[in-house]
C-alpha cells in the first residue's frame, strides 16, 4: 500500500475530522481534495464514495464504487459496499450476485455471508449456503467477530425453514459471542434515562427562554429499534413532499457534544446552567445538516430511534418539528432485537434477553415522561394497527405531519430510495402481518425476557 503524501494525509485527516463532527459538506470537500492530490489512493477513493453515499447521492456513490472495483478488482471491501448500496436500493438480485462472487473468492469474508442471508430465502435444509456456513463456523479457525456473522446468518436460515429451536440456538450463539466483545451494564443506560427525565421536567422546560428555529422541515421518527420505524419512514417518504433520510446521527451527536457533560459521566446538567446559545446552535446546526442532503424536499424524515433521548432538546430548539413515536408489542420488539446483529455498537443492551427487557422498560418510562411533559406533541403509531388496517392509520400519520393525503403512501413498497437498516427487505414488500406474534415461535426460550418485562 502506498504511503500518502503530506498534502494528502492532511486532506484525509481533515475529512475524517469533519465527518466525525457530522459536517458532511466539509468532509466531502476534503475527500475530493484527497483524491485530487493522489488519484491513485484507494483510501481517498473509498472515502469519497462513502461520502457520496452519506449525502444521499446514490448515483454518484454507485459510480464511484464501480470505478474503484474496475481499478482495484481485488478490493473486496469496495465490492461488498457496492453490493450493500444496491441492496439498499432494493436491487436484491444484483446485490446477491456480488455477495456470491465474494463468498466464492473469499469464504472467510463473513460479512458477505451475513448480508447475503438477509436477501436469500432458504427453502431446504440442503441449501448449499447453509452447509458452507456451518463448515466455516465449526472449523474453529475464525475469530469471534466472523463467527458472529455466521451464527446470525444461520439463525435466519433456520427461521426461514421454520425450525425455530435450531434458529434460536444460532441466535443465542451469535448474541453470546457479540456480548463478549464489550462490557455492558444496564445501570449506565438507566442512569442516563433517569437523568433525562429529571432534567427535562415540566417546570424546567417551562422556564426555558430560547430563540427557536421555526422550520417545519424535520420529521423525527423515534422509538425502540425494530419497532416499525423503517416502515413508517418508507410510508412517509412515499409522499411527494417528503425525503426519507434514514438514521441521521446529527441530532444525537449534537446533543452529546453540546449538552452531555463528561465530568458527570456524560449526563445532562440542570437546564438553567446552559446558555441559550447552546440550544440555538443545536437547532441551527441540525437544519444546516439537513440542507447538505441531496434533496430539495420540503420535509425530511430522520428515523434514528435513539433520538427519543433528545426529544427535550428537539422541542426546545425546533418546536415545529414533528415527532412520530413507533409503538409495537414489547415481546415482538424484544425478540426481533435479539435476532439482529446490528452494524453499530449503539445497541449494547441488545445481546442479552434480560437486558433487552430491562432497556425496554426504561424506554417505556421515558416515552411516558415525554408524553406528560409535552402533551399532544408526539404522535404514536401502533405497528399492529398499521399492518392490519393501513389506510386509517396512514391518514392519521399524515395529518400529524401536516401532510395532505397521497395514494402513493399506500404503495410505499414501490417507492424508490435507500433503506440501510435491518428492515431493508421487509419495507419493500406490500403490508403483511407475519411479524405480529413473532415471539410466540420462541416462547419456550424467552423466560429471561418475560420475567423482567413490565406489563403494558
Amino acid at each position: 500500500m502506498r504511503t500518502p503524501t503530506g498534502e494528502q494525509r492532511s486532506h484525509l485527516q481533515r475529512a475524517v475530522e469533519a465527518q466525525a463532527r457530522g459536517d458532511l459538506v466539509e468532509a466531502h470537500r476534503f475527500w475530493k481534495q484527497a483524491v485530487a492530490a493522489d488519484p491513485g489512493s484507494v483510501d481517498a477513493a473509498m472515502g469519497l464514495a462513502r461520502s457520496h453515499e452519506r449525502m444521499g447521492r446514490v448515483a454518484q456513490a454507485e459510480d464511484a464504487y464501480r470505478r474503484i472495483v474496475r481499478r482495484w478488482p481485488g478490493n473486496i471491501p469496495a465490492r461488498y459496499l457496492l453490493g450493500n448500496l444496491l441492496k439498499a436500493q432494493g436491487r436484491f438480485d444484483d446485490a446477491a450476485g456480488i455477495y456470491r462472487q465474494i463468498i466464492a473468492e473469499r469464504p472467510d469474508y463473513t460479512q458477505a455471508h451475513f448480508t447475503y442471508s438477509g436477501i436469500h430465502r432458504y427453502r431446504e435444509r440442503t441449501d448449499p449456503h447453509i452447509g458452507t456456513m456451518r463448515s466455516l463456523l465449526d472449523s474453529g479457525a475464525l475469530p469471534a467477530e466472523k463467527r458472529v456473522h455466521l451464527a446470525f446468518a444461520l439463525g435466519k436460515a433456520f427461521e426461514d425453514l421454520q425450525d425455530y429451536r435450531e434458529a434460536f440456538g444460532y441466535f443465542e450463539l451469535g448474541n453470546r459471542l457479540r456480548r463478549g466483545t464489550f462490557h455492558y451494564a444496564i445501570e449506565s443506560d438507566a442512569e442516563l434515562i433517569h437523568n433525562i427525565m429529571r432534567t427535562f421536567s415540566r417546570d424546567a422546560v417551562a422556564r426555558l427562554q430560547v430563540e427557536t428555529q421555526l422550520s417545519r422541515r424535520p420529521i423525527f421518527i423515534v422509538g425502540m429499534v425494530r419497532s416499525g420505524t423503517s416502515l413508517v419512514e418508507k410510508i412517509l417518504a412515499s409522499h411527494p413532499a417528503v425525503h426519507g433520510a434514514g438514521e441521521l446521527e446529527h441530532a444525537f451527536a449534537l446533543g452529546v457534544r453540546l449538552f452531555l457533560d463528561p465530568a458527570i459521566h456524560y449526563q445532562f446538567r440542570p437546564l438553567d446552567t446552559y446558555p441559550a446559545s447552546a440550544f440555538e446552535t443545536f437547532g441551527r446546526t441540525y437544519l444546516a445538516r439537513l440542507d447538505a442532503l441531496d434533496t430539495q424536499a420540503p420535509r425530511i424524515t430522520d428515523k434514528l430511534p435513539f433520538n427519543m433521548m433528545m426529544i427535550g432538546l428537539i422541542r426546545a430548539a425546533l418546536p415545529n418539528a414533528r415527532i412520530i413515536h413507533c409503538v409495537r408489542d414489547a415481546r415482538d420488539t424484544c425478540v426481533s432485537i435479539y435476532r439482529q446483529n446490528f452494524a453499530t455498537d449503539n445497541y449494547r443492551f441488545a445481546y442479552d434477553l434480560a437486558s433487552i427487557g430491562q432497556f425496554h422498560n426504561l424506554y417505556r418510562r421515558l416515552m411516558r415522561h415525554w408524553h406528560e411533559t409535552y402533551p399532544g406533541a408526539i404522535h404514536d403509531v401502533c405497528y399492529e394497527t398499521l399492518v392490519r388496517d393501513p389506510e386509517p392509520e396512514i391518514r392519521r400519520l399524515l395529518a400529524a405531519c401536516d401532510l395532505e393525503w397521497d395514494d402513493a403512501c399506500l404503495r410505499f413498497h414501490a417507492t424508490p430510495g435507500l433503506v440501510t437498516t435491518a428492515s431493508f427487505f421487509q419495507v419493500r414488500q406490500p403490508m403483511y402481518t407475519d411479524s405480529v406474534g413473532l415471539w410466540q415461535h420462541y416462547r419456550e426460550f424467552l423466560q429471561p425476557l418475560l420475567q423482567v418485562l413490565e406489563p403494558e
